[in-house]
């Protein structure tokens, strides 16, 4: 018996040990970051059991497939927008337009809509406007007053014989309930889950999530920002408290871009080829230059995190930039401290407090490397400060959804729009000074706070690779 019972044990693990050989070799070939495959594997051999479990659930994917399928979905999209909007004057954003795909666009108009009540009352009043199409897609929408009113609004327009299209990126059993759905769908209201690579669990899907904000009214008006539909985006969530965030409307030809970036969204999702009623490219209504840059997970060349890189490497005087995570990729940390050694005035504004703990705590273990270099990080103390702005000069700004953390730059699919002017530039900097004046700038080192949060900080900056 106990021949039978060694062998058998030493039968599991050698079965174990070959998981742990073929799940960590997985975990290199399909892992987005080194950073990622290093953790994954540490992870599987240290823990076999616990590790391949939560590999199988949350790490292996057919990503190469993913990467392949989407980018042919997308190519289409990409291959229009040039064909329809084209400018010849070098713009200083012509590298932003490389990172897209995408041609700058002239002729465009834009307005700051400041936190969560007046942009709802904003969005919803352009939405009942509408006559023909509706593009609406949210990363979370709950099902309280403030998403029943978006699901009012849109039954209202579909019974009105507007084509309405509702993308929200909701993970089963914690989304909406099938009543709001049956609603809309009722109503005429054309509802669909956007994708990600497959896996053991395709529809339990953390990474490579559709993060992306925007409303789009008859090709001619559109909305995107930091906000979701929910209470807490107005301040209502008691677990959060107070909360600030921006969005945009745009008009003028990027909205075209805008509306193809949809497409590509639901052609992705559903199959459905939007083209032919996205492909219309409003007239000029303004005098900014804008590109609409959308970063994807399927793309090789991580467009969220050359972005930020871009934005250092543009400034000449200032960058500021916004975000709710700092959690940044080791290039672009890098990018940020040599704008800041170049003499560029580097701020990064983030909450004072934090939504997500490891986040909170993994920004403190990066504070130190930029103030270092002469970048200054501020904390916002009214409020937890939800917007994605960044502010370049006196001529660049961009409003959207990127934020300035790993999960953007390589995992999720995000959404922002550049514009080129001072009377956008002046705009945005007129709103930052004023969320400037309400934070704080750290002047403390990780090394001078107390032992816990110390110890917390440099703990979360582990996971920094799958924040």
């Amino acid at each position: 018996m106990a021949d039978f019972l060694t062998f058998s044990n030493a039968a599991i693990a050698a079965v174990l040990g070959v998981l742990a050989l073929v799940a960590s070799y997985r975990a290199l070939l399909t892992s987005r970051t080194p950073q990622g495959a290093t953790a994954w594997i540490l992870l599987i051999l240290l823990l076999p059991i616990l590790g391949i479990l939560l590999y199988l659930v949350f790490g292996h994917a057919d990503y190469r497939k993913f990467e392949r399928e989407r980018s042919k979905s997308d190519k289409g999209m990409f291959d229009m927008a040039l064909e329809t909007d084209v400018t010849h004057a070098p713009s200083r954003l012509d590298t932003f337009a490389r990172i897209a795909r995408l041609p700058v666009t002239d002729g465009n108009a834009m307005s700051l809509l400041v936190d969560g009540q007046a942009t709802y009352e904003h969005v919803r009043g352009a939405i009942r406007s509408a006559e023909r199409t509706l593009y609406v897609q949210f990363y979370s929408i709950a099902d309280d007053d403030i998403g029943g009113a978006l699901r009012d609004a849109l039954i209202e327009r579909a019974q009105a014989g507007v084509s309405v299209w509702l993308l929200h990126d909701e993970l089963p059993f914690f989304g909406l309930p099938r009543r709001y759905k049956r609603a809309l769908e009722e109503a005429g209201v054309r509802i669909a889950r956007p994708k990600g690579p497959s896996r053991l669990l395709g529809p339990f899907q953390f990474n490579f999530r559709n993060h992306r904000k925007l409303v789009v009214v008859d090709n001619s008006v559109a909305f995107t920002g930091g906000l979701n539909v929910s209470k807490a985006y107005v301040g209502r969530d008691p677990s959060i408290g107070p909360w600030r965030d921006t969005f945009a409307r745009f008009e003028g030809p990027v909205v075209a871009q805008l509306s193809l970036h949809f497409a590509s969204d639901w052609m992705w999702a559903t199959g459905e080829d939007l083209r032919d009623t996205a492909a219309a490219t409003p007239e000029e209504t303004g005098t900014l230059r804008a590109v609409a840059l959308a970063s994807s997970p399927a793309e090789e060349i991580a467009a969220g995190n050359l972005y930020f890189i871009a934005l250092a490497h543009v400034a000449q005087t200032r960058l500021w930039i916004s975000t709710p995570y700092f959690v940044p990729d080791r290039d672009v940390l890098t990018a940020l401290r040599f704008a800041a050694l170049r003499g560029v005035d580097v701020r990064i504004l983030v909450p004072a407090r934090g939504d997500h703990y490891i986040t909170y705590f993994a920004a403190m273990a990066y504070f130190d490397d930029l103030r270092s270099v002469g970048g200054e990080v501020w904390t916002y103390d009214p409020a937890f400060i939800h917007q994605k702005v960044a502010l370049v000069d006196d001529d660049i700004c961009s409003i959207g959804t990127i934020n300035l953390d790993i999960r953007s730059g390589v995992l999720n699919f995000e959404l922002t729009v550049l514009l080129e002017g001072k009377s956008a530039a002046s705009e945005v900097e007129d709103m930052l000074i004023a969320d400037f004046a309400q934070a704080t700038c750290v002047e403390v080192d990780l090394s001078d706070r107390n032992l816990i949060v110390g110890m917390l900080a440099r703990i979360a900056r582990l996971f920094a690779p799958v924040l």
